[in-house]
């Protein structure tokens, strides 16, 4: 895959979504509804065992419906099934097993990225940092913070969310295989994505996500500056729509890829 591979994935998968809207409602369903109401559910303050119990089942719901919409629309791409209905609620191992895994990787990603963002950040700021020293306690994050430019904390957040999901560009096609009750064969999925560093995946996956996602997130962002209840409440209703969408795209980009550069070159039994 080239980056003009990757453009063009990502379009047709838009396309994809778009040129059957009652599937993508059938696919989305009631996983969807419950994920949106215990989103909505987790912006009222909770205390003790009710608060608790609630994150624990935020938690489960989050695994069940990835793992839900990820085999989903896998199995449609790879396999042509396309039976779910709106009110199916499935529970199979296969889902967990699915969900499970992708937050696994989100994680995984997470821990090995911490290490070279903090050093691309440590030089970044050496270069670009104030030429004096800043006058504040190494602990007050908050004063440390505002001596570097506004600009300097968006590239920040920037190569962190890169570095982050880049492993999982690389890595998810391999559900391709899960979700058909195969083996995870990461080694051949890290592999298949090797040309170009594996930039034309990472390319694609930002391309099928943050669409779906910046309007929610930027009114989020606002509700939290400003401290506005409408707009927080907003800002999480519409990442809670796009999150099956998310999910979606997400799974059809790992699922093309599988089908084309993985699928076909493994042993025959796996």
């Amino acid at each position: 895959m080239n980056f003009r591979d990757a453009w063009r994935e990502s379009l047709a998968i838009y396309l994809l979504l778009l040129s059957d809207p009652g599937r993508v409602l059938r696919f989305a369903g009631a996983p969807a509804l419950v994920l949106a109401v215990l989103s909505l559910a987790q912006m009222v303050p909770g205390e003790g065992a009710g608060g608790t119990l609630l994150t624990f089942l935020s938690l489960l719901g989050t695994v069940w419906g990835i793992g839900v919409w990820t085999v989903r629309w896998s199995r449609f791409l790879l396999l042509g099934e396309e039976e779910a209905q709106f009110w199916d609620m499935p529970f199979s191992g296969r889902i967990w097993r699915t969900g499970g895994l992708v937050l696994s990787l989100l994680f995984m990603s997470v821990l090995v990225a911490i290490l070279p963002a903090s050093l691309v950040m440590g030089i970044l700021a050496a270069l670009f940092g104030p030429d004096a020293p800043v006058q504040a306690d190494p602990a007050d994050a908050a004063a440390l913070a505002a001596a570097f430019p506004g600009w300097f904390h968006v590239l920040a957040i920037l190569i962190s969310v890169l570095m982050m999901i880049w492993p999982v560009a690389r890595l998810a096609p391999a559900l391709g295989s899960v979700v058909q009750d195969g083996p995870l064969v990461m080694g051949a999925s890290w592999k298949a994505t090797s040309r170009l560093l594996g930039l034309p995946p990472l390319f694609a996956l930002i391309m099928v996500n943050l669409p779906l996602q910046l309007p929610g997130g930027i009114l989020l962002l606002l509700g939290i500056t400003g401290s506005d209840v409408t707009l927080l409440v907003l800002g999480n209703m519409l990442l809670a729509i796009a999150h099956p969408l998310v999910m979606a795209g997400s799974a059809l980009l790992w699922a093309r890829i599988y089908g084309v550069a993985i699928g076909p070159y493994l042993p025959a039994g796996r």
